[in-house]
Protein backbone atom coordinates (compact mmCIF):
# COMPACT_ATOMS: atom_id res chain seq x y z
CA UNK A 1 0.00 0.00 0.00
CA UNK A 2 1.40 3.47 -1.14
CA UNK A 3 0.98 5.24 2.26
CA UNK A 4 1.98 2.58 4.47
CA UNK A 5 5.85 3.53 4.50
CA UNK A 6 7.66 2.15 7.20
CA UNK A 7 10.77 3.31 5.51
CA UNK A 8 10.09 6.70 6.44
CA UNK A 9 10.02 8.42 10.72
CA UNK A 10 7.31 9.99 11.54
CA UNK A 11 9.73 11.72 14.01
CA UNK A 12 11.73 13.30 11.68
CA UNK A 13 12.57 17.12 12.51
CA UNK A 14 10.90 19.71 10.72
CA UNK A 15 12.94 21.01 7.93
CA UNK A 16 13.83 24.18 7.43
CA UNK A 17 11.44 25.28 5.18
CA UNK A 18 8.58 22.96 2.98
CA UNK A 19 8.72 19.62 2.28
CA UNK A 20 6.79 19.63 -1.57
CA UNK A 21 6.63 16.72 -3.99
CA UNK A 22 6.91 18.32 -7.66
CA UNK A 23 5.50 15.88 -11.24
CA UNK A 24 5.02 16.93 -14.83
CA UNK A 25 4.18 14.56 -17.23
CA UNK A 26 3.44 16.63 -20.04
CA UNK A 27 6.28 15.26 -22.36
CA UNK A 28 7.37 12.17 -22.87
CA UNK A 29 9.86 12.08 -19.67
CA UNK A 30 8.11 11.55 -16.58
CA UNK A 31 9.79 14.76 -14.34
CA UNK A 32 10.11 14.24 -10.38
CA UNK A 33 11.27 16.62 -7.67
CA UNK A 34 11.25 16.19 -3.82
CA UNK A 35 11.78 19.80 -1.93
CA UNK A 36 12.89 19.18 1.64
CA UNK A 37 14.30 22.38 3.29
CA UNK A 38 16.79 23.26 0.82
CA UNK A 39 17.50 20.04 -0.25
CA UNK A 40 16.63 19.06 -3.16
CA UNK A 41 15.87 14.96 -5.15
CA UNK A 42 15.12 14.24 -8.65
CA UNK A 43 14.48 11.76 -10.76
CA UNK A 44 12.80 10.98 -14.06
CA UNK A 45 11.35 7.93 -15.57
CA UNK A 46 9.77 7.12 -19.18
CA UNK A 47 6.75 9.01 -19.53
CA UNK A 48 4.26 8.39 -22.15
CA UNK A 49 2.02 5.12 -22.03
CA UNK A 50 4.37 4.14 -19.01
CA UNK A 51 3.81 7.09 -17.12
CA UNK A 52 0.73 5.98 -14.87
CA UNK A 53 3.31 2.48 -13.49
CA UNK A 54 6.38 4.25 -13.31
CA UNK A 55 5.63 7.83 -11.61
CA UNK A 56 4.08 6.69 -8.18
CA UNK A 57 6.88 3.93 -7.70
CA UNK A 58 9.60 6.72 -8.44
CA UNK A 59 8.18 9.15 -5.75
CA UNK A 60 7.91 6.41 -3.48
CA UNK A 61 11.82 6.33 -4.18
CA UNK A 62 12.36 9.91 -3.52
CA UNK A 63 10.64 9.91 -0.27
CA UNK A 64 12.19 6.68 0.60
CA UNK A 65 15.72 8.62 -0.01
CA UNK A 66 14.47 11.21 1.94
CA UNK A 67 13.45 9.76 4.74
CA UNK A 68 9.83 11.43 4.47
CA UNK A 69 6.16 10.02 5.01
CA UNK A 70 3.85 10.77 2.56
CA UNK A 71 1.87 12.47 5.61
CA UNK A 72 5.04 14.89 6.05
CA UNK A 73 4.14 16.88 2.50
CA UNK A 74 3.29 19.82 2.81
CA UNK A 75 2.30 20.39 -1.32
CA UNK A 76 2.07 18.82 -4.27
CA UNK A 77 3.51 20.41 -6.92
CA UNK A 78 2.02 19.24 -10.91
CA UNK A 79 2.87 20.66 -14.39
CA UNK A 80 -0.54 21.38 -15.30
CA UNK A 81 0.55 21.65 -18.77
CA UNK A 82 0.57 22.76 -22.10
CA UNK A 83 0.98 19.22 -23.12
CA UNK A 84 -0.15 15.76 -24.15
CA UNK A 85 -3.58 15.06 -23.52
CA UNK A 86 -3.15 12.05 -21.60
CA UNK A 87 -0.08 13.00 -20.01
CA UNK A 88 -1.99 16.32 -18.38
CA UNK A 89 -4.81 13.88 -17.17
CA UNK A 90 -2.39 11.81 -15.29
CA UNK A 91 -0.32 14.61 -13.55
CA UNK A 92 -3.66 15.85 -12.38
CA UNK A 93 -4.89 12.74 -10.99
CA UNK A 94 -1.99 11.54 -9.44
CA UNK A 95 -1.81 15.37 -7.59
CA UNK A 96 -5.42 15.46 -6.84
CA UNK A 97 -5.39 11.83 -5.41
CA UNK A 98 -2.48 12.16 -3.60
CA UNK A 99 -3.25 15.39 -1.82
CA UNK A 100 -6.60 14.37 -1.04
CA UNK A 101 -5.02 11.71 0.48
CA UNK A 102 -1.90 13.02 2.59
CA UNK A 103 -3.76 15.51 2.93
CA UNK A 104 -2.18 18.88 1.37
CA UNK A 105 -2.75 21.29 -1.02
CA UNK A 106 -1.19 21.23 -4.77
CA UNK A 107 0.41 23.99 -6.58
CA UNK A 108 -0.54 24.31 -9.97
CA UNK A 109 2.53 24.75 -12.65
CA UNK A 110 2.83 25.98 -15.50
CA UNK A 111 4.50 23.47 -17.93
CA UNK A 112 6.19 25.85 -20.03
CA UNK A 113 7.36 28.43 -17.71
CA UNK A 114 9.18 25.20 -15.80
CA UNK A 115 10.91 24.93 -19.63
CA UNK A 116 11.83 28.57 -19.32
CA UNK A 117 13.43 28.34 -15.91
CA UNK A 118 15.48 25.12 -17.06
CA UNK A 119 16.86 27.13 -19.59
CA UNK A 120 18.10 29.92 -16.85
CA UNK A 121 19.66 27.21 -14.44
CA UNK A 122 21.72 26.16 -17.60
CA UNK A 123 23.55 29.14 -17.48
CA UNK A 124 22.71 32.22 -14.61
CA UNK A 125 24.93 34.58 -15.49
CA UNK A 126 23.20 35.07 -18.59
CA UNK A 127 19.84 35.72 -17.41
CA UNK A 128 19.90 38.94 -15.73
CA UNK A 129 16.58 41.37 -15.01
CA UNK A 130 14.39 41.92 -17.66
CA UNK A 131 15.54 39.33 -19.84
CA UNK A 132 12.86 37.18 -22.03
CA UNK A 133 12.27 33.94 -23.74
CA UNK A 134 9.72 32.28 -26.26
CA UNK A 135 8.90 28.82 -24.72
CA UNK A 136 8.25 26.11 -28.03
CA UNK A 137 7.22 22.79 -27.19
CA UNK A 138 6.29 20.57 -30.22
CA UNK A 139 2.51 19.78 -30.22
CA UNK A 140 2.08 17.02 -33.28
CA UNK A 141 -0.48 17.70 -35.85
CA UNK A 142 1.90 20.66 -37.30
CA UNK A 143 1.37 22.89 -34.43
CA UNK A 144 3.14 24.41 -31.35
CA UNK A 145 2.69 25.02 -27.83
CA UNK A 146 4.02 28.59 -27.47
CA UNK A 147 4.36 30.91 -24.50
CA UNK A 148 6.87 33.89 -23.67
CA UNK A 149 8.38 34.60 -20.37
CA UNK A 150 10.09 37.50 -18.54
CA UNK A 151 12.64 37.29 -15.70
CA UNK A 152 12.68 39.98 -13.29
CA UNK A 153 15.76 38.41 -11.53
CA UNK A 154 14.08 36.54 -8.82
CA UNK A 155 10.60 35.57 -10.17
CA UNK A 156 9.40 34.41 -14.16
CA UNK A 157 6.35 36.90 -15.35
CA UNK A 158 4.35 35.56 -18.35
CA UNK A 159 4.61 38.02 -21.42
CA UNK A 160 2.14 35.55 -23.25
CA UNK A 161 0.16 33.34 -22.41
CA UNK A 162 0.26 29.44 -23.75
CA UNK A 163 -1.11 29.13 -26.89
CA UNK A 164 -1.45 26.99 -30.12
CA UNK A 165 0.39 28.42 -32.88
CA UNK A 166 1.19 26.86 -36.37
CA UNK A 167 4.57 25.52 -37.43
CA UNK A 168 5.03 28.38 -39.32
CA UNK A 169 3.46 30.88 -37.32
CA UNK A 170 7.20 31.76 -35.05
CA UNK A 171 8.33 32.81 -38.29
CA UNK A 172 5.65 34.83 -39.86
CA UNK A 173 5.00 36.59 -36.35
CA UNK A 174 8.75 37.23 -35.25
CA UNK A 175 10.07 38.66 -38.69
CA UNK A 176 6.92 40.74 -38.99
CA UNK A 177 7.71 42.29 -35.39
CA UNK A 178 5.72 40.05 -33.29
CA UNK A 179 9.12 39.60 -31.12
CA UNK A 180 9.55 43.20 -30.65
CA UNK A 181 13.85 44.17 -30.23
CA UNK A 182 16.20 42.05 -30.93
CA UNK A 183 16.09 38.52 -31.75
CA UNK A 184 14.40 36.47 -29.54
CA UNK A 185 15.55 33.78 -27.65
CA UNK A 186 14.06 30.55 -27.74
CA UNK A 187 13.48 26.85 -25.54
CA UNK A 188 12.06 24.10 -25.95
CA UNK A 189 11.77 20.96 -28.18
CA UNK A 190 10.51 22.07 -30.97
CA UNK A 191 13.83 24.02 -31.87
CA UNK A 192 14.93 20.03 -32.55
CA UNK A 193 11.43 19.28 -34.14
CA UNK A 194 11.01 21.80 -36.16
CA UNK A 195 14.47 23.22 -36.86
CA UNK A 196 13.80 24.97 -40.20
CA UNK A 197 10.69 26.93 -38.80
CA UNK A 198 13.59 28.61 -36.05
CA UNK A 199 16.44 28.99 -38.55
CA UNK A 200 18.09 32.14 -38.30
CA UNK A 201 14.92 33.65 -36.09
CA UNK A 202 17.30 33.70 -32.70
CA UNK A 203 19.85 35.29 -30.83
CA UNK A 204 20.06 32.30 -28.28
CA UNK A 205 18.23 28.68 -28.18
CA UNK A 206 17.73 26.24 -25.80
CA UNK A 207 16.88 23.07 -27.64
CA UNK A 208 17.18 20.50 -24.46
CA UNK A 209 15.44 22.61 -22.18
CA UNK A 210 12.66 20.85 -20.48
CA UNK A 211 10.73 20.60 -16.99
CA UNK A 212 13.03 18.92 -15.31
CA UNK A 213 12.77 18.33 -11.41
CA UNK A 214 15.63 21.38 -10.65
CA UNK A 215 12.94 23.60 -12.27
CA UNK A 216 10.03 21.78 -10.47
CA UNK A 217 11.21 22.76 -7.45
CA UNK A 218 12.64 26.07 -7.78
CA UNK A 219 8.96 27.11 -9.63
CA UNK A 220 7.00 25.32 -6.55
CA UNK A 221 9.25 26.61 -4.05
CA UNK A 222 8.15 30.76 -5.02
CA UNK A 223 4.89 29.35 -5.59
CA UNK A 224 4.78 28.22 -2.17
CA UNK A 225 5.95 31.45 -0.51
CA UNK A 226 3.80 33.50 -2.29
CA UNK A 227 0.97 31.45 -0.83
CA UNK A 228 -0.56 29.91 -3.87
CA UNK A 229 -1.51 27.14 -3.24
CA UNK A 230 -5.10 25.49 -3.90
CA UNK A 231 -7.51 22.69 -2.67
CA UNK A 232 -6.93 19.62 -4.63
CA UNK A 233 -10.32 19.31 -5.92
CA UNK A 234 -8.87 22.52 -8.45
CA UNK A 235 -5.72 20.53 -9.77
CA UNK A 236 -6.88 20.89 -13.18
CA UNK A 237 -5.10 21.07 -16.83
CA UNK A 238 -4.15 23.42 -18.95
CA UNK A 239 -5.99 22.84 -22.48
CA UNK A 240 -5.35 24.80 -25.15
CA UNK A 241 -6.06 23.03 -27.87
CA UNK A 242 -9.87 22.08 -28.20
CA UNK A 243 -10.02 18.64 -30.46
CA UNK A 244 -6.68 16.73 -29.62
CA UNK A 245 -7.21 14.34 -32.77
CA UNK A 246 -7.88 14.92 -36.54
CA UNK A 247 -9.22 13.00 -39.03
CA UNK A 248 -6.52 12.07 -42.59
CA UNK A 249 -8.51 14.45 -44.81
CA UNK A 250 -7.98 17.10 -41.74
CA UNK A 251 -4.43 16.57 -41.56
CA UNK A 252 -4.27 16.72 -45.31
CA UNK A 253 -5.87 19.66 -45.27
CA UNK A 254 -3.85 21.44 -42.50
CA UNK A 255 -0.60 20.83 -44.45
CA UNK A 256 -1.82 22.72 -47.35
CA UNK A 257 -1.61 26.32 -46.37
CA UNK A 258 -4.11 29.06 -47.95
CA UNK A 259 -2.53 30.74 -50.55
CA UNK A 260 -2.61 33.59 -53.29
CA UNK A 261 0.09 34.35 -56.28
CA UNK A 262 0.80 37.14 -58.15
CA UNK A 263 3.45 38.35 -60.64
CA UNK A 264 6.99 38.27 -59.21
CA UNK A 265 8.53 42.18 -59.29
CA UNK A 266 11.74 43.52 -59.11
CA UNK A 267 10.76 44.47 -55.13
CA UNK A 268 10.14 40.63 -54.37
CA UNK A 269 13.76 39.64 -54.86
CA UNK A 270 15.66 40.51 -51.63
CA UNK A 271 12.55 37.62 -50.09
CA UNK A 272 12.74 35.64 -53.00
CA UNK A 273 16.62 34.86 -52.32
CA UNK A 274 16.62 34.58 -48.10
CA UNK A 275 13.36 31.85 -48.75
CA UNK A 276 14.95 30.17 -51.69
CA UNK A 277 18.59 30.22 -49.59
CA UNK A 278 17.08 28.72 -46.81
CA UNK A 279 15.03 26.14 -48.70
CA UNK A 280 18.30 24.83 -50.28
CA UNK A 281 20.12 22.33 -49.12
CA UNK A 282 23.45 24.07 -50.01
CA UNK A 283 24.01 28.25 -51.47
CA UNK A 284 25.00 27.02 -54.93
CA UNK A 285 22.08 24.97 -55.61
CA UNK A 286 20.21 28.10 -55.65
CA UNK A 287 19.83 30.98 -57.67
CA UNK A 288 21.23 34.33 -57.61
CA UNK A 289 20.49 37.75 -57.98
CA UNK A 290 21.51 38.32 -61.14
CA UNK A 291 19.50 35.45 -62.58
CA UNK A 292 16.07 37.01 -61.23
CA UNK A 293 17.09 40.12 -62.74
CA UNK A 294 18.39 38.49 -65.70
CA UNK A 295 14.30 37.10 -66.06
CA UNK A 296 12.78 40.10 -65.29
CA UNK A 297 14.23 41.85 -67.86
CA UNK A 298 13.65 39.29 -70.35
CA UNK A 299 10.10 38.64 -69.10
CA UNK A 300 9.61 35.74 -68.54
CA UNK A 301 6.60 33.88 -66.87
CA UNK A 302 7.54 34.55 -63.14
CA UNK A 303 5.09 34.18 -60.38
CA UNK A 304 5.40 34.35 -56.49
CA UNK A 305 3.14 32.39 -54.13
CA UNK A 306 2.24 34.26 -50.59
CA UNK A 307 0.13 33.06 -47.75
CA UNK A 308 -3.06 34.58 -47.61
CA UNK A 309 -3.78 37.48 -45.73
CA UNK A 310 0.17 37.67 -45.50
CA UNK A 311 3.43 39.17 -48.10
CA UNK A 312 5.44 36.55 -46.84
CA UNK A 313 6.74 34.72 -50.07
CA UNK A 314 6.71 31.06 -49.61
CA UNK A 315 7.04 29.74 -53.19
CA UNK A 316 8.50 31.31 -56.51
CA UNK A 317 8.36 30.01 -60.22
CA UNK A 318 9.85 31.14 -63.01
CA UNK A 319 9.77 29.61 -66.84
CA UNK A 320 10.35 30.82 -70.10
CA UNK A 321 8.66 30.28 -73.37
CA UNK A 322 9.54 28.68 -76.93
CA UNK A 323 8.01 27.65 -80.08
CA UNK A 324 4.74 25.36 -79.16
CA UNK A 325 6.63 24.50 -75.77
CA UNK A 326 7.76 26.09 -72.54
CA UNK A 327 10.43 25.62 -70.54
CA UNK A 328 10.82 25.53 -66.51
CA UNK A 329 14.02 27.56 -65.34
CA UNK A 330 13.09 27.16 -61.33
CA UNK A 331 10.74 26.72 -58.49
CA UNK A 332 11.85 26.69 -55.25
CA UNK A 333 9.15 26.63 -52.02
CA UNK A 334 9.73 27.53 -48.57
CA UNK A 335 11.49 24.90 -46.23
CA UNK A 336 9.29 24.48 -43.60
CA UNK A 337 6.16 24.48 -46.28
CA UNK A 338 7.87 21.53 -48.69
CA UNK A 339 5.84 18.62 -49.16
CA UNK A 340 2.46 21.04 -48.32
CA UNK A 341 1.50 21.41 -51.88
CA UNK A 342 2.88 24.75 -52.54
CA UNK A 343 4.74 23.40 -55.70
CA UNK A 344 1.69 21.78 -56.97
CA UNK A 345 -0.21 25.43 -56.56
CA UNK A 346 2.96 26.95 -58.43
CA UNK A 347 2.52 24.03 -61.56
CA UNK A 348 -0.92 24.42 -61.44
CA UNK A 349 -0.60 28.02 -62.58
CA UNK A 350 2.02 27.37 -64.87
CA UNK A 351 -0.04 24.56 -66.63
CA UNK A 352 -2.69 27.21 -66.99
CA UNK A 353 -0.27 29.66 -69.01
CA UNK A 354 0.82 26.77 -71.22
CA UNK A 355 -2.76 26.53 -72.21
CA UNK A 356 -3.26 30.33 -72.60
CA UNK A 357 -0.02 30.29 -75.06
CA UNK A 358 -0.83 27.13 -76.58
CA UNK A 359 2.47 25.33 -75.80
CA UNK A 360 2.26 21.47 -76.46
CA UNK A 361 5.17 20.07 -74.02
CA UNK A 362 6.92 21.40 -71.07
CA UNK A 363 10.40 20.95 -70.08
CA UNK A 364 12.74 21.38 -67.29
CA UNK A 365 16.32 20.52 -65.33
CA UNK A 366 16.29 18.76 -62.43
CA UNK A 367 19.69 17.44 -60.61
CA UNK A 368 19.74 13.89 -60.00
CA UNK A 369 20.33 14.63 -56.32
CA UNK A 370 17.01 16.34 -55.57
CA UNK A 371 14.83 13.07 -55.35
CA UNK A 372 11.78 15.29 -53.59
CA UNK A 373 11.94 17.26 -57.10
CA UNK A 374 12.18 14.52 -59.01
CA UNK A 375 9.54 12.54 -57.55
CA UNK A 376 6.58 15.43 -57.42
CA UNK A 377 7.61 15.94 -61.22
CA UNK A 378 7.13 12.01 -62.07
CA UNK A 379 3.73 12.08 -60.39
CA UNK A 380 3.19 15.33 -62.70
CA UNK A 381 3.78 13.17 -65.63
CA UNK A 382 7.24 14.17 -66.93
CA UNK A 383 9.79 11.76 -68.04
CA UNK A 384 13.32 11.46 -68.30
CA UNK A 385 14.70 11.76 -72.08
CA UNK A 386 18.14 12.63 -71.66
CA UNK A 387 21.16 13.86 -69.43
CA UNK A 388 23.37 17.41 -69.62
CA UNK A 389 26.75 16.56 -68.10
CA UNK A 390 27.99 18.82 -65.66
CA UNK A 391 24.97 21.09 -66.05
CA UNK A 392 24.94 22.55 -62.44
CA UNK A 393 27.37 24.13 -60.21
CA UNK A 394 28.02 22.14 -57.07
CA UNK A 395 29.96 22.27 -53.57
CA UNK A 396 32.04 19.05 -55.11
CA UNK A 397 32.03 20.27 -58.85
CA UNK A 398 29.66 19.48 -61.20
CA UNK A 399 26.50 18.50 -61.30
CA UNK A 400 24.63 16.71 -63.75
CA UNK A 401 21.01 17.74 -64.75
CA UNK A 402 18.37 15.06 -65.89
CA UNK A 403 16.30 16.59 -68.85
CA UNK A 404 12.70 15.60 -68.63
CA UNK A 405 9.32 16.64 -70.65
CA UNK A 406 5.85 16.52 -70.12
CA UNK A 407 3.78 16.47 -73.18
CA UNK A 408 0.51 18.44 -72.59
CA UNK A 409 -3.35 17.34 -73.45
CA UNK A 410 -4.25 21.54 -74.06
CA UNK A 411 -7.99 20.36 -73.76
CA UNK A 412 -7.62 18.69 -70.60
CA UNK A 413 -5.26 21.67 -69.16
CA UNK A 414 -7.54 24.56 -70.12
CA UNK A 415 -10.63 22.07 -68.58
CA UNK A 416 -9.67 20.72 -65.64
CA UNK A 417 -5.96 21.84 -64.33
CA UNK A 418 -6.91 20.11 -61.00
CA UNK A 419 -6.77 17.11 -62.31
CA UNK A 420 -3.24 17.36 -62.93
CA UNK A 421 -1.52 17.50 -59.42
Amino acid sequence: MLFADSSASPSLPAADGPRLLALDTATDVVHLALVVGEVVRTAEVPGGAQASRSTLPAMQALLAEAGVAWHQLDAIAFGRGPGAFTGLRTACSIAQGLALAVPCPVISIDTLMAIAEDARQSNPPAWGPGQSVWVAQDARMNELYVAAYQWDGSLWHAQSEPQLWAVGAPRERWLAGGASGAAPRVAGNALRAHPATFEGLSEATWPEAAPRGTALAALARRAWARGEVLDAALALPLYVRDKVAQTTAERLAARRPTLTDRPMTESDIPAVLHMEHLACTHPTHAWTEGNYRSSLRSSYWMRVCCRAGSERIVGVCVAMDGVDEMHLLNIAVDKTLQGGGVARELLRGLYAECARRGAKALWLEVRPSNERARKLYQGQGFVEVSVRKGYYPGPEGREDALVMRRDLNLRQDRGDANALV
